[in-house]
């Protein structure tokens, strides 16, 4: 089940900070940050069930989504969990979507072809380790 996260689910929100420190060491998303995030309009955050097996935070820019991060809990990987929290999106809102992933993320970047991105451009050194960002958008039809 996909939840649409509000500012009343803060346990949820708890949830998300605590599964994003345990999957990505460099994490920016604090609790705080969630909540921050959460009372802005631009922001959309999905998880996969109360007990966020995987979430979704997107960035509303105007004329496309962002997705900003999607993480899914280890022992639940590969069972099309980020994959059904962006078909979530993909049911429910119009705009195109767009990501930057490292481009030694082969994993990611195979998942996120599978799904339809296609490759649209480069950020050298965008990230702090000097790591090239490879832009991916999901075009709508």
């Amino acid at each position: 089940m996909i939840i649409e996260v509000n500012k009343n689910n803060e346990e949820i929100l708890k949830k998300i900070s605590f599964l994003e420190k345990k999957i990505f060491s460099e994490s920016y998303y604090s609790f705080e940050t969630l909540k921050e995030m959460i009372d802005k309009r631009e922001y959309k955050i999905l998880v996969f069930d109360e007990d966020v097996k995987g979430y979704l935070i997107l960035h509303d820019s105007y004329d496309l989504y962002e997705i900003m991060k999607i993480g899914v809990e280890k022992e639940f990987r590969n069972k099309k969990i980020g994959e059904q929290l962006i078909n979530f999106y993909l049911y429910n809102w119009e705009q195109n979507l767009f990501l930057e992933v490292r481009e030694s993320n082969e994993i990611a970047i195979y998942f996120y072809k599978k799904i339809g991105f296609i490759d649209v451009g480069k950020r050298k050194n965008y990230y702090p380790n000097g790591e090239t960002a490879i832009l991916m958008s999901l075009e709508r039809n």
